[in-house]
């Protein structure tokens, strides 16, 4: 499961609305046309902190790991005014004693936001409230893979040739 699809299901969770109200980026998703709270969450470009490959001898596989660091974008939008009184819930949601278990269990750590940015602008005759929170992640991907492992070698042979 991606960084995105844990974080949508933490605020699904933590805010106690329908999960086709909360959303990732790039899934086709449509804005409802009530006036609830719905939220959007995107990942940006992921940075490579470092890896490493070792090889398990009880196993006879290949360990591969990767630490990544990532910026994701969780934006809170209504045309009533949910997103405005309720944005807050979002950091309080990340924060949470289940938002800590997801991370733990999954192997991935979030980082304290440093704002919340209003994006509210007139849509017509009405406002559409938006909020975008910021969000730092770390996580650790490995795969594992079977290697051929030679610990058999024929005897060296002593060839001497003489003129």
């Amino acid at each position: 499961m991606e960084m995105d699809q844990i974080i949508a299901g933490i605020i699904t969770n933590e805010l106690s609305i329908a999960p086709t109200r909360v959303s990732c980026y790039g899934q086709n998703f449509v804005a409802p046309k009530d006036g609830g709270l719905y939220a959007v969450v995107s990942m940006r470009t992921p940075f490579i902190l470092g890896s490493k490959q070792s090889f398990d001898y009880d196993t006879n596989e290949e360990i591969k790991e990767v630490s990544m660091f990532i910026d994701l974008d969780i934006e809170v939008t209504s045309k009533d005014r949910s997103a405005v009184e309720r944005k807050e819930e979002i950091i309080m949601a990340l924060t949470s004693f289940y938002s800590i278990s997801q991370q733990e269990e999954k192997g991935f750590k979030l980082f304290r936001n440093s704002s919340i940015i209003d994006l509210t602008f007139v849509d017509g005759s009405s406002s559409l409230y938006r909020f975008k929170i910021p969000v730092t992640a770390t996580y650790n991907k490995t795969k594992r893979t079977p290697v051929s492992y030679f610990d058999k070698y024929r005897s060296v042979e002593t060839d001497i040739q003489r003129k």
